[in-house]
């Protein structure tokens, strides 16, 4: 079978690592973002995937739109299959997903319809779930809304952040990887429509909504500086003695049962490197 991969982070890394592995499959070429200006000095960066491709020698493609001409390139490849892990928009339209035989299938670390978007993992940490599903399902033209091809469950535990989530995602994905791709190839039309009465969808996080709102519980509290470990991680604002205000990230807080409070633990005041809060606590201010 002759596929194509999309994917850009490091979990889509897990799945293509082992895809390569698979001798029932003939990897033509990887399809990942075009390379980006990153951080204060914004130097043009190759993405996990990209990287990994230029360092494997593997084809890749990094168109920046589905266009018309990235269409006939597909085309050219005449793929049986695409796979697509974390790679995000721009969505596929129907004429790119038509062109494969077996469609466009994607793997998505959640219980689908529930928790669309492109942050299911810390909201569902944010929300308190204790059990999750990493999904493979056909996509089609709407975000995460295509008919499920099946669904692998898994718990999420007390200290789950964000890295620690996706990881055993995407792992449990990989180590099924072979057996369902190859199940779904016998078997095309033995997918579910998914039941879209039940969705739910949850917005992207930036900089800006990792601010933590004290007026939720504590419990919630500890868990979105979980959840947004390691990007974009939790930040308040802080007052030190002089009454000046600084931005504090919280990379780490545990919840004291007995006492029904927050501990915070690790944290960086901007301009500063990492300590920890009980060390500085005395002279500063959480603004709440």
């Amino acid at each position: 079978m002759k596929l194509v991969f999309f994917g850009s982070s490091e979990y889509s890394l897990i799945i293509l690592r082992v895809l390569q592995k698979i001798s029932d499959f003939e990897l033509l070429a990887v399809v990942s973002k075009s390379d980006k200006p990153i951080g204060r000095d914004q130097l043009v960066t190759s993405n996990p995937v990209s990287q990994y491709c230029l360092n494997t020698k593997l084809p890749l493609l990094q168109p920046e739109f589905f266009d018309q001409q990235f269409s006939e390139t597909f085309k050219k490849l005449s793929p049986d299959l695409g796979l697509c892990v974390a790679y995000g928009p721009p969505y596929f339209t129907q004429e790119l997903i038509d062109i494969p035989q077996f469609k466009i299938v994607n793997i998505h670390p959640s219980p689908l319809p529930k928790y669309r978007g492109a942050t299911p993992g810390p909201w569902q940490i944010i929300n308190g779930e204790t059990k999750s599903a990493v999904t493979f399902f056909q996509i089609d033209a709407l975000p995460d809304h295509g008919p499920l091809i099946t669904q692998i469950p898994f718990s999420i535990s007390p200290t789950e952040t964000a890295k620690s989530f996706y990881e055993k995602a995407f792992i449990l994905a990989a180590d099924n990887l072979a057996s369902i791709l190859k199940s779904y190839i016998q078997h095309p039309k033995s997918l579910t429509v998914q039941d879209h009465s039940q969705k739910s969808y949850f917005p992207k996080f930036s900089k800006e909504t990792a601010q933590i709102d004290w007026s939720w519980n504590p419990i919630k509290i500890e868990r979105f500086i979980r959840a947004l470990n390691p990007w974009p991680i939790a930040w308040t604002y802080i007052e030190n003695q002089k009454h000046q205000r600084f931005k504090m990230k919280i990379f780490s807080s545990t919840f004291n049962s007995q006492l029904s409070k927050l501990e915070i633990n690790t944290i960086q005041i901007e301009g500063k490197i990492q300590t920890k809060w009980s060390e500085i606590q005395q002279y500063y201010q959480i603004i709440k």
